[in-house]
């Protein structure tokens, strides 16, 4: 990243006209009016123990289009891990026919955390992860600073403690569109690869950008696809 302290958007906005710039402000997910473009954009924007949680609709045409084809049964059981947002998980639910579609991530909410300074936020054990106030949104990434902003960087983040927040609200880290849509079909669950599924096992495990060695030693890759094999029904499917 290099640069871990950016631009506020809605500062730079009243400063240079024209097209956008700095980072969206991540204090719009307080907003109760805010539209579902811009609540997205900002959790695309959001990054938590290193990986973003970037992802865009329809990411794999043509893998999804093969799902679509590949002979299911009608009331397949999906497990979707690192969905991040699930924007992606979405355009396959409109693709297959499934009984129950489990959409997972390791970070599904996050806390806001308001202080006089800015509002932290943090993951649900309260580690703070991301800052922002009017005119900077800064990320909790010291190390991958350069060594003007690391030390700033460290300062603000060691003194966070969340006992001290004058308000604190837990948000939701996914794509506006799906939340309609969670009930018995559709369900939002935090998961951890490198733990056991503890739900029922699947006809189709959807991995689509989790196993990767930017993320993961091949050791820690290793443990998570032998969990991921262990969720599988007798002729299930991986997607990766």
């Amino acid at each position: 990243m290099r640069k871990p302290i950016r631009m506020n958007r809605s500062f730079c906005r009243k400063i240079w006209p024209g097209p956008p710039r700095g980072c969206p402000d991540p204090r719009g997910l307080l907003d109760l009016e805010i539209s579902d473009d811009d609540a997205n954009e900002i959790l695309l924007r959001m990054k938590i123990d290193g990986v973003f949680k970037t992802t865009w609709p329809d990411r794999f045409p043509e893998t999804t289009r093969q799902l679509a084809d590949g002979g299911l049964p009608p009331d397949a059981v999906i497990l979707d891990v690192g969905a991040s947002d699930g924007s992606t998980s979405l355009c396959v639910m409109r693709a297959v026919h499934f009984k129950r579609y489990y959409v997972t991530d390791r970070h599904i909410a996050a806390l806001a955390c308001t202080t006089a300074k800015g509002v932290f936020f943090c993951d649900e054990s309260g580690a703070p992860f991301m800052f922002a106030n009017r005119f900077f949104v800064i990320y909790n990434d010291p190390d991958d600073a350069s060594r003007a902003q690391s030390g700033l960087v460290r300062n603000l983040f060691a003194g966070f403690d969340v006992a001290k927040c004058r308000e604190v609200r837990k948000l939701p880290l996914v794509n506006r569109a799906l939340l309609p849509r969670l009930g018995d079909g559709v369900r939002l669950e935090r998961y951890d690869i490198f733990e056991a599924w503890p739900h029922e096992k699947a006809d189709l495990v959807i991995a689509a950008n989790i196993l990767n060695r930017d993320y993961f030693a091949d050791e820690w890759l290793a443990e998570a696809l032998r969990n991921l094999k262990a969720v599988l029904k007798d002729n299930g499917r991986l997607a990766v």
